[in-house]
């Protein structure tokens, strides 16, 4: 059976950041089987451009929500996926042509790649100019790519793999959630443990990803589960990581313990949160988004 593949895109951005995400994995040679959006954020008018889109909204009385949970909100899409491979990709990012194409011809022969970054400045170009630049033409994140890397060089913006072999690593180990830092490279060395017993990477090009020289802001969360006043804190532990956890809400901070293992400290557990799903289908805003 032939792979089909879900793009996964923690939306924390507002719509017109997504909706431009959206623009370009339409003009994929390619196009994803589906796009998953999970955010709380968005309502269900976001323009799909013709592709076949999720909308998955979220809550949890158990790991925390609504303060840099971009890794819990990726777990939630690749647990609730029903496709045979998942692409994370984030939403201040546009996606080439060949993203998908590419993507799937490495998919074909290993069970996971890590892709590669080109910077520019989105400013400087019309959306549809962005999209038929050359790579070369954008500022690498690696020195060089398509070689082989320290793990430290995995990003979670562009990440590609057998839905099952990610679920068997336990994904994205949510003692990072609340941190937004780590938890890709936390993954990156886990995989290549796992399968190659190695420390080391292939980064690859393509798949690459334009992603902004300028940070595109984070929008406001319109659901959280933590304390609005401060927090109780008190010493407890999660797996062998040492923590300072909130009595009235799940916040939590490290203390110590090995973020960087073959282990998952803090494991996504489907049963712990609560989703609604709205099935976003058919033509919408067909023509580039402007800006």
């Amino acid at each position: 059976m032939a792979a089909q593949i879900d793009v996964i895109i923690p939306a924390v951005r507002a719509a017109a950041c997504v909706g431009k995400a959206l623009y370009s994995l339409s003009r994929n040679s390619v196009r994803p089987q589906l796009v998953t959006v999970v955010s709380n954020e968005l309502d269900d008018d976001l323009p799909t451009h013709g592709l076949d889109v999720r909308l998955i909204r979220f809550a949890s009385e158990h790991y925390p929500v609504g303060d840099r949970d971009v890794a819990l909100r990726r777990d939630i899409g690749i647990w609730l996926s029903p496709c045979s491979h998942v692409l994370t990709f984030d939403d201040d990012q546009l996606a080439p042509p060949n993203l998908i194409e590419a993507s799937l011809a490495i998919l074909g022969r290993r069970p996971y790649c890590w892709g590669h970054y080109r910077f520019t400045d989105f400013s400087r170009y019309g959306l549809d100019a962005l999209l038929a630049l050359r790579p070369e033409q954008g500022r690498t994140r690696e020195h060089p790519a398509n070689a082989w890397h320290g793990w430290m060089s995995c990003y979670g913006g562009l990440f590609a793999a057998e839905r099952q072999l990610v679920q068997a690593v336990g994904g994205f180990d949510l003692i990072f959630c609340g941190r937004h830092a780590g938890e890709d490279q936390n993954l990156g060395r886990r995989l290549a443990w796992h399968l190659d017993r190695s420390e080391r990477v292939f980064i690859h090009e393509p798949p690459f990803a334009w992603h902004p020289e300028q940070r595109i802001p984070w929008g406001t969360p319109r659901y959280t589960n933590l304390c609005p006043c401060g927090h109780r804190l008190e010493v407890t532990r999660r797996g062998w990581v040492d923590l300072l956890q909130c009595r009235a809400c799940p916040y939590f901070e490290v203390v110590r313990g090995e973020l960087f293992g073959t282990g998952v400290a803090i494991p996504f557990d489907l049963d712990r949160i609560t989703t609604r799903i709205s099935e976003l289908r058919g033509p919408r805003e067909q023509t580039a988004p402007h800006g």
